[in-house]
Formats: C-alpha cells, structure tokens, sequence
C-alpha cells in the first residue's frame, strides 16, 4: 500500500531536531531506521501530517564506556549492539538479545532508540534492558532529564515520553565476573516477535548463592515486565532445580498475556514458566553455577 501524504524534515543537528518537534506537536512522527514506521505508514495504521527523519542528527549513534556503564546512543543499529565488542564483553546478554531481531537486513537499519518507542510488547530489547536496569536520557528544547526503564513504558506502542522529547541515550551497567544473563526467546519462527521471551540477569557470590536477580518478560503482557515474585524467591539461593521451578512458576503471576493470531493467553501463560526456567539455567551455567 501506498502511505498518506505528509510533509517531511530532515534536520541535521538534535537542536533543530526538538525544535522542529516542539513546532510540530503530535502531528509530527520521528523516524530512525524506518523498520517500525514504514509498515504502520503503509499500512494507514498512523496518518501524521509530518514525519520528521532523524538519519542525519550527529551524535545519536555510539556505544561507549564510561566507568561501571555502557553509554549508547539511540540511532544505534541492533546490528551494531550485536556486534560490537564492548558490548560483548560488558553486557553479553545485550548482544545475544539483538541477534534474535528480525533478520540481518532489519537489525542493519533498525535502531534501539526506534524499537524502545515503538514499544511493541514483544520485542527483544525492551525486557533485556529492563532486566539490566537501564536508564534512558531524553531531551526537549526545555532540557533533559533521565527515566528509569520500569517506568519508560505505558502501554501497547506507548511510553511516557512527552510529544516534544526525543530518547538521545540508554545506559546500562556493565557485567562484572560475578554477572551473568541470558535471553530465550519462543517464536513461531526465526526472526519472528516473541511469543514469550525472558531476559535474566543474576549475579552470584563465591559460595554460588544468589545476590541478586532480574527476570523481564516480553509477550506476557500490555507492555515489558519484571517478575518482581520470580526474582525474589530466588535472592539467598543456589538456584537449584526446585528453586528455578519455583521461580518460573511465580513468574506466571507477574503475566498478564492477551491473545492474538499467534498466540493464546492460556498458550503464552503456560509457555512463560518454560522459557524463563530456559533463561534461569543458562544463566547460572555462564557462571559455571557459581564456583
């Protein structure tokens, strides 16, 4: 299908950028990689009046260290997060979550900053960071400020951004030798959204107990979630197969799944238990249990 008319920018600096959006209001639209965008356009899912193209702001696309974090910017390609070595090496689990996107051509031109607002419920990095405890900078022509990713999203394709702010960087804090995570995806197949998808990460002391725990959901609900139950029960254990089962049976009560043609609620209830016990024993085996 063809898209609606629209009047289209294409600033080249951030400033001319929130500008523009403050001008524009919530008839405008941003577009980064397109991969989320172009189909609901196509579609008339979405009729903005102005699309306002981010692909020539400078400064929006870098991954960086700076002290215990990992600073990336929100142009960033998900081939670029999957790739790239300081990711790799500081937060592993990032990579491996950008891997499972789409195909090789999607995460080519799809962005973190463009699949965290597009905010689809079963998306890969959304539950990811979520489980890693990032923060999010975004910025207006009124000034920055940072939001923390349990309350970035509202809803269904919806976050808590304002019409006039624009996500310029996510923060993650980096692995250390005692962290570890995982991300298990169910799919129809491969490429697909997730069905279900959990993200864990845990951190271990040397006597192999658990010190900590995140376990993020995507698929099970209006919007990424963390099982708040699931991880608790596990803080002070050694993460054995009953301790995992209990866990992963909790975590059914922090899930609210919908139906949809790929799935039932009942379907993706009883799937969640599965991949998250999945999620929980790779991460625990990437530790080597905790010796």
């Amino acid at each position: 299908m063809i898209p609606p008319s629209f009047d289209y920018y294409s600033p080249s600096s951030f400033s001319e950028a929130v500008k523009l959006l403050a001008e524009l209001g919530e008839d405008a639209r941003l577009i980064a990689g397109g991969q989320s965008l172009l189909p609901m356009l196509k579609l008339r899912l979405i009729r903005p009046k102005a699309i306002i193209d981010l692909f020539k702001v400078k400064g929006l696309s870098h991954i960086r260290e700076k002290g215990r974090y990992l600073q990336i910017g929100s142009l960033t390609t998900e081939r670029s997060i999957e790739r790239s070595p300081l990711i790799r090496k500081g937060c592993p689990v990032l990579s491996e979550a950008a891997s499972h996107i789409g195909d090789i051509h999607i995460r080519n031109l799809g962005t973190v900053g463009g699949s965290l607002c597009h905010a689809d419920p079963s998306a890969d990095l959304a539950p990811t960071l979520l489980a890693l405890g990032a923060t999010f900078t975004v910025k207006s022509i009124k000034g920055s400020r940072v939001i923390d990713s349990r309350d970035f999203f509202a809803g269904p394709y919806m976050t808590h951004l304002s019409s006039n702010e624009i996500l310029s960087q996510i923060q993650v804090p980096k692995f250390n030798r005692d962290t570890s995570g995982a991300y298990v995806k169910l799919m129809r197949k491969a490429g697909d959204f997730a069905i279900i998808g959990a993200a864990v990460v845990l951190h271990l002391d040397q006597r192999g107990e658990c010190q900590q725990c995140s376990i993020a959901l995507c698929g099970a609900a209006p919007w990424p979630v963390l099982s708040e139950r699931g991880s608790q029960v596990l803080l002070g254990s050694r993460l054995t197969d009953v301790e995992i089962a209990r866990a992963s049976e909790l975590a059914k009560n922090d899930a609210d799944p919908i139906s949809d043609i790929h799935a039932s609620a009942e379907y993706r209830r009883e799937m969640i238990p599965v991949i998250v016990s999945r999620a929980l024993r790779q991460a625990k085996e990437r530790l080597g249990g905790g010796a």
